[in-house]
Formats: structure tokens, sequence, C-alpha cells
């Protein structure tokens, strides 16, 4: 299915097609934000944060990678919030979270620690090599005692879904919105994909911006997480995560340095 709706997307479409930054941001703006999505976000953010009884949310701090619902959620719970390269705008509001345009190294050199990093949605994947998965994960364990993020198990995967994700479809009332996602692999290094996200929207085509990704596997994350000092790691093997505009599950993967 995915094959012959990117075969539709022909060279004149493309030609007439929109640049987006983020495919997840545009979807979330285009989503009415009401009880019903409170109360997806608040799920997702309790499913994420594993033993979420035990998370004293208001009097935590919180710094979430990426775009993505969490930080709605945690905003909701009365957290305090920070967000890099994340949504600003849910449908017709904006999350009154801290939003930092900048580095994630920076909060190393500025000497701010938070309670929990989330990175949802594979963060560490988002690569060119194992040396930059390596350093975001030093970064990481510089600013806070825990770090919780998420993987595909890319060791037993089926062969059809290396290539493609099963398509999303949002339905909001401004009309379904079908998201496609690709992976065009390295012939060369094989860990290695470029990422091509399309979503069609009321027939008009939206292209989100290529990213070079990497394989992370379980044990190299244990591996490379050992290797900078780390206290405990646990893959949940009960609770799985699920992207507010995605219909695969990851993995949850809480760290303590």
């Amino acid at each position: 299915m995915c094959s012959k709706i990117i075969n539709m997307i022909t060279p004149d479409r493309r030609d007439m097609s929109k640049k987006i930054k983020y495919c997840n941001s545009y979807l979330a703006s285009i989503t009415e934000v009401g009880r019903n999505f409170d109360a997806i976000a608040e799920v997702k953010t309790k499913s994420i944060l594993n033993d979420f009884e035990t998370v004293d949310v208001p009097n935590s701090t919180f710094l979430v990678i990426g775009p993505n619902i969490i930080p709605w959620g945690l905003y909701k719970l009365g957290g305090d919030v920070t967000v890099i390269n994340g949504i600003t705008d849910y449908g017709d509001v904006k999350c009154d979270c801290k939003h930092y345009d900048g580095e994630l190294a920076d909060f190393v050199a500025q000497g701010i620690k938070f309670d929990y990093v989330i990175g949802p949605d594979e963060c560490l994947t988002y690569a060119n090599d194992e040396t930059e998965q390596r350093q975001m994960l030093s970064i990481i364990s510089k600013i806070t005692n825990t770090f919780i993020t998420t993987l595909k198990d890319y060791k037993n995967m089926y062969a059809n879904q290396r290539y493609f994700e099963e398509p999303f479809v949002l339905r909001t009332d401004k009309g379904d919105a079908i998201v496609i996602r690709k992976r065009e692999w390295d012939q060369v290094d094989r860990q290695a994909w470029i990422q091509e996200n399309y979503v069609i929207h009321n027939e008009e085509l939206y292209i989100c911006p290529e990213f070079k990704r990497r394989t992370m596997y379980f044990k190299q994350l244990a591996k490379f997480s050992s290797d900078i000092g780390s206290k405990s790691f646990t893959v949940d093997k009960k609770i799985m995560y699920k992207p507010a505009f995605s219909k695969t599950f990851e993995y949850i993967v809480n760290i303590k340095f």
C-alpha cells in the first residue's frame, strides 16, 4: 500500500508540493485540542514515564527532545517542561513550555540540569554515525540522572517493515491527513538510512525534510551507556510507547546515570 501511494507522488505533484519543517509539528497544528487530545497526551506521557506513580511531576524538571506531544502531557500534569526542537503550537493553542532554540550541549556549558530528559521517537537514531550517537548520550548523561528514550527492535524487524511504516491517518475537523514514512537504506553502510516523510492533507502534498538516521540496538545502547558510567539500564517488556501520529510501537528504555 505504501509503495502505491509513493508512486502516486509524481514529479509534477512534487513540484506543486509544500515543504514543512516537521511532519509532527504540522499534524499537531491541525489537531483539535480538547479533552480527547489532553487524555491521549496524558496516557502517552504516563506510559513513557514507566512507574508514573513514583514520579513527582509538579515538582520535577523535564527536558523533552524533538517534535512530540509529551511536553503537552507533562504541561497538563503540572510539570516544569523545557523543549528542544519541539512543537510550539497544538491546534490553535500554544504550549506554555520553555522552548529552547539552541544545541543540547548548551545546557552542559550553562550548568543546567534536569530531573528527567525524555527523548521519544527514537531520538538517538537521528545521527550520521555511532560517534554522534555516543556524543548525544554523553551530553545527556551530564545534564540528568534519568534518561528515558524509545527504540524499535531492528534486530527482529520483518523485511517489509524495514522500508515502510504502516500509513497513519489523522482525522480532524480540517480534513483527514495521511502520513507516509519511508526508509531509504544506505547500500554501503547497512545500518544507516535516509528518512523520507510525506503528509497528504486535503489532496495537498507536504514534504518533510529528509533526515540521516542510524539503527540503535538494545545491547548497543546498553554498552554505550555502560561506557559512560550508567548505573542501570532497563527495557520495559510490559508497556510500549506508540507515538501520537504513528501506528508503530516502540520499546521504552530507562537509563540511570
